[in-house]
């Protein structure tokens, strides 16, 4: 009779845990589909799906690198990395979150916070893709430079444009690219690092000021060129 209940408990507990790791797989899969389309430029899909998940798990560190993405201020962008960090050092996410503070304090003039946070990720995840690609070190101030640069931080500004596409595939983005330069218009091609993985290549059109400005142009491309497009403001991807 023993036996036979420790059969059933034995059966019971190994369906609880296939089930957990499936949920888990899941989950994984949900968060990394939420930055792509975040890196994508569609932020506004993510927010409700987001609110949905947290009601229904704990706060983990794929949700709250999530909230940092789409947090519409920058100090709390900055809290949510900073959460990761400290609180779950050894989660996929903890690389990630290390890297865009490593972005936010070199866009905002700080230069040597940023040469700080990277040595930090140098050092603690030397096998991430952020250090073994060179993605970050394209854009890494050494201490000479450093040096060099006004210490104190310029003033906060922003630049707005409009993105149009996000390839894959560099030649796709540079096709495009081209064709939008020949028909007179700026362009640029940034890489973005999706989820310390895949390499995006994210096409943008203008540089504007404020939202505002650049919502004429967003326009004007769906018109001449049929193609959808998104507000973005940049932060510090890499640009060729």
């Amino acid at each position: 009779m023993r036996y036979v209940q420790f059969r059933l408990l034995f059966a019971l507990l190994f369906v609880l845990l296939a089930n957990s790791v499936l949920y888990s797989q899941v989950y994984e899969r949900k968060i990394i589909e939420y930055v792509r389309l975040i890196s994508e430029g569609k932020s506004d899909l993510v927010e409700p799906k987001v609110s949905d998940l947290q009601r229904k798990i704990p706060r983990t560190a794929g949700i709250i690198y999530v909230e940092g993405l789409i947090a519409t201020n920058e100090h709390e962008s900055i809290r949510c990395f900073r959460t990761i960090i400290d609180s779950f050092p050894k989660s996929e996410w903890a690389d990630d979150a290390l890297a865009r503070l490593f972005e936010y304090n070199l866009q905002s003039g700080t230069f040597s916070e940023a040469e700080q946070s990277f040595k930090k990720l140098e050092s603690t995840y030397p096998s991430s893709p952020y250090v073994t690609t060179g993605y970050l070190n394209q854009q890494r101030f050494n201490q000479d430079n450093l040096a060099s640069r006004n210490t104190q931080p310029r003033a906060q500004g922003e630049e707005w444009a409009v993105q149009i596409g996000a390839f894959s595939l560099k030649e796709n983005a540079v096709k495009l690219q081209q064709k939008l330069i020949s028909n007179g218009y700026r362009s640029s091609v940034y890489e973005n690092l999706l989820d310390g993985k895949n390499l995006l290549y994210l096409v943008w059109v203008g540089s504007f000021d404020t939202a505002d400005e650049a919502r004429p142009l967003l326009k004007e491309l769906k018109t001449k060129f049929n193609i959808n497009g998104v507000l973005r403001m940049r932060t510090s991807w890499k640009k060729w």
